[in-house]
């Protein structure tokens, strides 16, 4: 193989729970609990739904069950479910840098793998804290968006090391089972341009789905291709385009616990990240001018937010889907302005008249000083021009869930609370989450009986 494959399968097979950090363990529940409330809340969505129909139509003795059914399917397609379902409402959280990613999407493989492996909680929150410390390390390593490949590609690395981890496989193994997964399975960043379809929340489920499919056949000793990352063809040069700086791997062995998953954000809306912070200027500057008093609205913002979810594409600006909406700035934005924090169930009405007229009312402009300053932070800055001649500002660089503006353990289990709420029972959350807090102490398929809808 090569070096990077070398020293991820050997960092995945010498840690074990031991060398888990009680914060990180800490925190990894809280990426589930976060997981599970997100999923919960696309248990009807209709990309699940036709998901779930597909796959109920290929159930087996042997498996692993989706979240919240009792039926059993190959863990490669539970990954894939369990992961639409985490990742629809774009609502999980994040991670920003020369590459944005979303790490709890490995949760899904994670569940499925598991599940099927009847794995203990130790288990689980040690191979969860190893696939964070991969895909969010490789996130800092060089840009995929920019050069036209997704961010999910990194996910699965992680996703692959999670679910070798929870199958048992040794290092040599663990290296073709991220081989794999690696070389055939490029995810291209079309997903995110233009008007967004249903795969904008599959991408990274596919991913994990790719990954786990791998690891499985990596466990019966099928190999994989030669050098995946640091070959002629391989996923540097194709995808990276020879720029990954490989020094960032350097914390990635066996003296160094996972600690990666601190470094991650939960969401307080369901909006793509980068605007989440012009949700919460927007709702200050809400009690100071009201809707019907704004002439403009001036967004300033970084490159990042600029370029994926600002005014380059014109169906931003116009959306169709619930998939572009959650991508546009500009109509989070607008749509803050009315209706106030933003919910999953604005989402049914993206085609609001007052929304689509204020969007009109909008200007975005891309400010250097502000990109000098991410992704260390993520600086929103609007102001609002009134029909009187009055003018407010107000700027957020960090939005609630981030480490430098924390969300507590009980604003994650009110966010949970209001997430499951329509499909869970009083009774089955509060069991739930009490499992989730003492997950060291259960079994995964024991946690996915208790969730069965």
């Amino acid at each position: 193989m090569d070096r990077i494959t070398k020293i991820l399968a050997e960092y995945a097979e010498s840690i074990d729970y031991s060398k888990v950090p009680l914060e990180t363990r800490h925190e990894v529940k809280r990426r589930v609990i976060d997981s599970i409330a997100v999923a919960f809340a696309a248990y009807n969505a209709e990309p699940v739904a036709i998901s779930r129909r597909v796959v109920s139509k290929l159930t087996s003795r042997e498996g692993a069950r989706i979240l919240g059914t009792r039926y059993k399917v190959a863990p490669d397609w539970a990954t894939f479910v369990n992961g639409l379902m985490i990742r629809y409402h774009d609502y999980n959280d994040t991670y920003l840098s020369k590459e944005p990613l979303h790490p709890s999407d490995l949760i899904g493989a994670a569940l499925a793998v598991g599940d099927y492996m009847g794995a203990r909680g130790t288990d689980f929150i040690t191979a969860v804290a190893i696939g964070y410390e991969a895909s969010v390390t490789f996130c800092d390593g060089g840009t995929l968006r920019k050069r036209g490949w997704d961010h999910v590609n990194y996910l699965g690395i992680g996703s692959a090391l999670a679910a070798a981890k929870l199958l048992g496989l040794d290092a040599v193994k663990t290296q073709h089972a991220l081989s794999i997964y690696a070389v055939p399975h490029a995810a291209m960043r079309q997903t995110r341009v233009g008007e967004l379809s249903m795969w904008k929340g599959a991408a990274a489920a596919n991913s994990s789905r790719n990954a786990v499919f791998a690891a499985l056949l990596a466990k019966e000793g099928f190999t994989g291709p030669y050098k995946p990352f640091e070959g002629e063809m391989g996923f540097f040069k194709q995808l990276l385009q020879g720029d990954f700086d490989v020094s960032v791997l350097g914390g990635i062995e066996a003296k160094n616990p996972p600690r990666r998953i601190l470094d991650t954000y939960i969401k307080p809306y369901p909006v793509e990240y980068h605007a989440q912070t012009a949700v919460e200027a927007t709702l200050r500057l809400r009690e100071k001018v009201r809707v019907e008093e704004i002439e403009k609205i001036r967004i300033d913002t970084y490159e990042a937010a600029y370029t994926i979810i600002g005014p380059k594409d014109p169906e931003k600006w116009d959306p169709h889907t619930k998939e572009t909406a959650d991508h546009s700035i500009m109509w989070i934005t607008a749509a803050a302005f009315v209706w106030g924090p933003i919910k999953i169930e604005y989402y049914r009405d993206i085609r609001n008249p007052a929304v689509l007229s204020l969007m009109k009312k909008i200007e975005v402009n891309l400010d250097p000083e502000l990109d000098k300053l991410y992704p260390q932070a993520f600086p929103t800055v609007i102001t609002v021009y009134t029909k009187g001649g009055s003018k407010y500002t107000e700027r957020v660089d960090y939005a609630k869930g981030h480490p430098k503006n924390p969300m507590t353990d009980a604003e994650l289990e009110a966010k949970f609370n209001t997430l499951t709420q329509d499909v869970l029972p009083e009774e089955v959350r509060r069991r739930v989450l009490q499992m989730l807090w003492r997950l060291e102490d259960y079994d995964i398929p024991h946690l996915l009986e208790a969730l069965a809808v």
